[in-house]
Order: C-alpha cells, then structure tokens, then sequence
C-alpha cells in the first residue's frame, strides 16, 4: 500500500509537499512520448506511449515491479521515485526513451501491447524479437491496420524473454462503460535488472522544455503545462485519449497563461503563427483531422491577437469573419460547435461573448455596440436562453468582457448561479442540481453526464478566478474551497501533479482524461 507521495519541486512549500495518496498514478510525460502508470487498475490506454508522425502509439503495457511501494517521490513532470523496503527505484523520461533505475536488482515483468491509439485490434499482432548482448529487439506488425513498429529494451541485469499471450481484463475501462475492455496483451520479459531502457529511434528527440518562473508552486504548474507542448503540433488537449491538438483547448491556455502575466512563454507568437497561416483552413474546425464544426476557434484566434497582430491581418481576419458569420448563426448555432460539444445548443453565452470581443477588437465599433444593445435586449426582456444565461459558462462570458454588465449585475448573476449549480465539495456542476436530467456520477464513455452534472475543473478554476476580481471578500469560502479541490486533485487523486478533466457531480473524484491542458492552465491563472 502507497502511503505517502512527495514532491520534491516543493520541498519549501510545507503545505503542499507531502501527502497521503488516494489511489495513485505515475503519470511521466515530455512532449511526445509518455507513461502512465497505476498500481491498482489497469487500462488499455495505460503504458508507455510514444508520437511518430503525429499519430501515438504504445510500446509497453505494464512494467510491474514484484515489491511493495511504500512511497513515491515526484522529482518532476520527467521523473519519480519509487521507494520499497529493499531498494529505491528512479522511473524517468530522456529525450530518447523510458528508463529505469535501481540500487539494488529488482525483479520485473514487462508486458507489451503495441497498439494504435484508439485501435481495439486483437488479432494480427505479431511480434518479432531478436536477442543481443544485454539488449532485445522487437519489431512488431499489425496484420490487418498495416503499420510496424520497432524499438528496443537495453537493460543490466537478467532479462529474459517469456513470449507468453495472457487474456487481461482492464478494470479501469470497464469502470468507464467502456465497450473495449478485454484484450490479449504478451507478457513479453522478466528477470531482475539495475537498469533498464526502451526506445526507439522513429521517435523525434526533443528536450525539456522547463520555465524559469520563480514561484515554486506556479513553477510546479506551469512545467506540467509545457510538457504537454510539442513543438511540431502544439499543446496536446490532454492524456491518455486526446493527444492531439484541439483548438479551444490550446487558444484558451494561451488567455489563460496571458492573463497572468507569463513573461517566458515565447512559444506563444509560434502558435499563433501556425493559426495565422491556417486560417482559412481551420476557422470552423475544432481540430485539423476528425474534426467536427466549432464556434469558437476563431473567435478565440482573434481575441488572443495583439493589436499589432490584428493591424498587420486586419484584412483577412475582416474576410474570415464574413464567412464565420455565414456558416454560424448564433440564433441557432451547429448541433456541438461549442465546448459543451456533446450538447446541441441554439445559443450559447461565452460564443455571444467572444463574438462580441472580437467584434471590438477588430475595431468594429458600431458592429459591436450594436450587437451588444440587441444581446442586453435579449437578456432583459427574458427572451434569452435562461440555460444559457444562467450556468456557469457565464464565468466565461465575464472573463472575456467584463464590462459588458455593471457590477451589480454581475452580482446578481453569480448569485443564482452558486445556489443553482455550486457543489459543497467545491466545484460547479453542469446542469442545475435540482433538475430532472441531472446526473450526480460520471457516466465514463456514456456521455450522459458530460454537461448534465459532470463538474469540470477548468470551468471550477476560471468561476474562482472571476469571483475572486468580482468580490474576493464576498465570495471568499466558494473561491479557497474551489482552490483546495484543484489542488487535492493534482497533488493527492489520479496522476500525481496532473489536474484531471472532471469529476462527478456527488463527489470530488480523478474522472474523464486524467491529464487536461485547460485544467491545468485555468489552475495557473487562479493561483
């Protein structure tokens, strides 16, 4: 049994140093490639994963360790320790691969499951491995999706080869309603080893990127944010599921990490470049393959913008929004082209917002001040969506404009939105807690309860944020008490470091992808 988790980065910081974990997962990651690993339950999206031409693979499954772990200690976002009665063990992430290190030999198994992402393959998996001087090489072909894989297993110690096929049910997905959670994955090795190393060499190498900002917490946050940065593609939108580059996710990190003032984030002005030059192919897109329609890209594009940028493409960005106000009527936007893209929503708030804001900062000021009389009109009169009006996207709305109410009336409509969607653990649900359609648990890969209860913490984050500029004093038990549960989900639940995506409704839990872009920026602008 784990019982205490360290952080080493905040050794100076008492309060969030050390803990007593609940259910704790290593989760190691550097740009593009990545591990993840549980000591109690198993998923198919688990494991060492590596990027080759923007599309992620896995090489291992598991590589279980015959000893108890009493505690772990996160040096940082490329590395943790793993400390037993017998030995110490360092789990880290170079540019080239995984590796693995110990005082003393330690015994383990390592199971392999070559695997494209999302891929339910159970058949047409065929392993090759070649044995050498203290190293293996496996080369693996997927019959039936056509694509092979080759990488290698350094190690010192005794390794040997077991080529033994086990059928494993992976409780983590059947705990998600997952349709997929049984598979036959290879035991591929086991044998004691003080050193062991897996990688290969189709995998780009890229360095640490690390920050220099000198609070050890933001320092903490912030770290994590950036190794989910690929120079090649942007941020990731989060892991295990989503490493790909989603747009709203990415634009709003970049306002969030603007917001607070983040001086050594140069990467920025190269990701709106890449927007910049795209525009015309990705305005409507909430990401670049498999794409579904989306409202806010390039509202967000535009309002992420300085005014030098928005002078020098003032001409484009005036054409690219005619043809964004062709495709989406914002009486009646495209079924999911918002962030709540399980939802088919007529109207939506922060897309009123964001229009709004991109509508002054284009310098279309009659536009602008028109669109804003009618939207009020809407409001007043109490023709507008009182859903959409009334939930906790308007943190949003007020985060983009808050000069569009006056304080009092942002009062009064923050007011009704704690006691309609506020949950006592610290979070807002997604759906009022008194209606009939609410849903007090996550219901995993049944998106039921996505935006019908579920609470998602970058949400959480940015309504803490907005109260504590509103009214610190006023609002002071609902903002420290949203913070606090940030802060137990990174430090205490799920991926040690890592703020998960959600949590369900009734209790503050590690649900949805256990690693989240936006939670985690959304965090750093609050803190």
């Amino acid at each position: 049994m784990i019982k205490k988790v360290r952080y080493l980065e905040l050794k100076d910081l008492e309060e969030y140093f050390e803990f007593e974990p609940t259910n704790p997962i290593i989760g190691l990651v550097m740009h593009n490639h990545w591990f993840i690993k549980s000591f109690n339950e198993k998923s198919i999206y688990f494991g060492y994963w590596i990027e080759i031409n923007n599309s992620a693979y896995k090489l291992i499954s598991d590589i279980e360790i015959s000893e108890e772990i009493k505690e772990i200690e996160v040096v940082n976002n490329r590395e943790v320790n793993i400390i037993t009665d017998s030995s110490r063990i360092k789990i880290y992430l170079d540019e080239e691969g995984l590796n693995i290190t110990s005082i003393n030999p330690i015994f383990i198994s390592i199971f392999l499951d070559c695997r494209k992402l999302y891929s339910n393959a159970d058949e047409g998996n065929i392993y090759r491995v070649i044995p050498d001087s203290n190293k293996y090489y496996i080369n693996f072909k997927q019959e039936f999706e056509k694509y092979e894989l080759n990488f290698f297993i350094y190690y010192e110690g005794n390794l040997r080869f077991i080529n033994d096929l086990k059928q494993i049910e992976f409780d983590y997905d059947l705990k998600r309603n997952s349709a997929f959670y049984r598979f036959k994955i290879l035991k591929g090795f086991e044998g004691y080893i003080t050193k062991l190393k897996i990688f290969s060499e189709n995998k780009n190498k890229i360095l640490p990127i690390v920050s220099n900002t000198e609070n050890p917490f933001k320092k903490f946050i912030l770290d994590r944010i950036l190794s989910l940065y690929n120079p090649d593609n942007g941020f990731k939108a989060g892991l295990p599921w989503f490493p790909q580059r989603w747009f709203r996710d990415e634009l709003w990190t970049l306002l969030f990490l603007e917001k607070n003032s983040l001086e050594d984030l140069s990467l920025k002005e190269n990701i709106l470049e890449f927007y910049l030059n795209n525009l015309e192919k990705i305005y409507e897109k909430n990401k670049e393959n498999d794409y579904i329609q989306a409202a806010d890209t390039f509202l967000l594009i535009v309002n992420n913008l300085d005014d030098i940028k928005l002078i020098e493409n003032a001409d484009k960005l005036k054409e690219i929004l005619s043809n964004w106000e062709q495709t989406f009527n914002l009486n009646n936007l495209p079924a999911k082209s918002t962030w709540m893209d399980t939802l088919n929503r007529k109207r939506a708030i922060e897309i009123d917002f964001l229009f709004y804001s991109a509508l002054k900062k284009l310098k279309l000021e009659n536009k602008a001040l028109e669109f804003k009389t009618i939207l009020k009109s809407h409001i007043f009169t109490k023709s507008y969506p009182k859903e959409e009006l009334y939930s906790p996207n308007l943190f949003l709305a007020y985060f983009i404009s808050k000069d569009f109410f006056e304080e009092f009336e942002w009062f009064n409509f923050f007011d009704i939105i704690i006691e309609k969607y506020y949950l006592n653990w610290g979070g807002f649900s997604t759906k009022e807690k008194d209606s009939e359609n609410f849903y007090k648990k996550h219901t995993g890969e049944d998106p039921s309860s996505y935006h019908s209860g579920d609470s998602w913490f970058w949400i959480n984050n940015i309504g803490a944020y907005v109260l504590y500029n509103l009214s610190y004093r006023k609002y002071e038990k609902y903002i420290e008490k949203i913070k606090e549960a940030s802060i137990i989900n990174i430090l205490k639940m799920g991926v040690l470091g890592y703020s998960s995506e959600l949590s369900s409704a009734e209790n503050l839990k590690y649900e949805g992808s256990l690693i989240q872009l936006w939670s985690l920026s959304s965090f750093y602008l609050l803190i």
